[in-house]
């Protein structure tokens, strides 16, 4: 004999699934959206107080984000920590912003594709990368 009951509790946990998946996912696209985007065209001055990679990006004090791939330019000073365990031998680490924790400056002039991250008294380099 078919236990109908068991069909739909099951059933009701699906949708019950569904529905809080998708109200999770507009919420975290509502973040999204809400940030700012460092652009080639504009200045920032930004005091970076709070700074996490997310899925690619680099969220900077939850108002402005950058990509992860934001390389140094130059010498790093010790400040990126590598942390890559999967990396092949013989590749070569290079570092990104998002090896490099908060707290920290970032200065940007406007029309120029690179960075200043001042952290301490080190100035570190950063090509900005278009999307």
């Amino acid at each position: 004999m078919i236990k109908w009951k068991s069909y739909y509790l099951v059933i009701v946990i699906m949708v019950a699934g569904l529905l809080s998946s998708f109200f999770l996912l507009t919420r975290q696209s509502n973040f999204y959206n809400g940030l700012e985007k460092i652009h080639k065209k504009n200045s920032y001055d930004i005091q970076v107080k709070e700074a996490y990679n997310e899925r690619g990006i680099y969220v900077l004090n939850k108002k402005y984000y950058i990509n992860s791939a934001t390389y140094v330019i130059g010498n790093h000073y010790g400040l990126s920590k590598d942390s890559g365990i999967w990396r092949p031998e013989n590749v070569e680490y290079n570092p990104r912003i998002s090896d490099i924790s908060a707290p920290f400056t970032i200065k940007k002039e406007i029309d120029n594709d690179t960075l200043t991250l001042k952290k301490g008294d080190k100035t570190i380099l950063l090509l900005l990368v278009t999307d």
